[in-house]
């Protein structure tokens, strides 16, 4: 009976900070690291339910005139006898739930970078292929206030390396570069998110300038400058003239949404 108990409010305890580590990541904003705005309301209804579970224990009452085990050794044997037959209380289920919390404590919580890029081997899309409704919002946006996505679509709207030529931008972005990149070039890239990490992708600019060399991969900089023609890896597309780099702090939500 005790065996159980202890059993019973260990789970209590592991859905209560289940609860408290999902309201803290949701209250923060990190939990937007994991998945996309839209979806929050999941989280709210999980530190819900995670509490609705915990609250549902009630320890075991004893019975009236119900002595304490240790008082009747042979009644004692009795009830371990009737816990046995009942199988023993295992720990394992109670690793398993609690496994996210160990994880999400132990490891903190960032935005995906140009490490993510080259771990996944997908690389940076100079173009995304977007709806015709959020194309159509693409280009009604103002020029000096598109973000990396924004500018990425349009050119996949028109994929005539000269069709963003002569145009202003002033982006935010990380830093990216590989082997393909001259030592005056990198892009300037952020991750898109659809649903969660797990389909993000990155998308990027290439970016052209004399100190580029001087910002290291996966800082955040402020880029301002004008399209012009460019090439990268022996194909053309647009890239962004810098006027002025800005090293920045990363922003408070690092993804955009397509």
């Amino acid at each position: 009976m005790r065996r159980i108990a202890r059993y019973d409010r260990l789970k209590a305890l592991v859905l209560i900070l289940l609860a408290i580590f999902f309201a803290e990541k949701l209250v923060s904003g990190r939990l937007y690291y994991y998945i996309g705005p839209r979806f929050g309301w999941l989280s709210v209804v999980a530190v819900g339910l995670f509490i609705i579970l915990a609250g549902g224990y009630n320890p075991p009452k004893r019975a009236e005139g119900e002595h304490e085990p240790a008082e009747h050794p042979d009644h004692t044997d009795d009830h371990e006898h009737h816990d046995h037959d009942h199988g023993k209380p295992t720990l394992w289920p109670i690793g398993v739930v609690a496994l996210p919390l160990i994880l999400g404590v132990l490891v903190p919580a960032r935005p995906l970078g140009a490490s993510a890029v080259s771990v996944s081997n997908r690389g940076v899309s100079t173009d995304f292929v977007a709806s015709a409704e959020s194309s159509e919002s693409t280009l009604s946006v103002v020029a000096s206030e598109r973000n990396v996505l924004d500018w990425v679509q349009a050119f996949a709207a028109n994929p005539d390396p000269a069709s963003l030529a002569g145009q202003q931008a002033d982006v935010v972005g990380f830093v990216y570069r590989d082997i393909r990149f001259a030592n005056d070039q990198f892009m300037v890239a952020r991750f898109t998110i659809t649903c969660c990490v797990a389909d993000a992708s990155a998308i990027g600019l290439l970016v052209q300038a004399d100190d580029a060399s001087q910002f290291a991969s996966d800082s955040w900089v402020r880029v301002a400058g004008t399209f012009g023609e460019g090439q990268l890896d022996g194909e053309a597309l647009p890239v962004l003239l810098a006027d002025q780099i800005t090293p920045v702090q990363p922003p408070e939500q690092p993804y955009l949404y397509p």
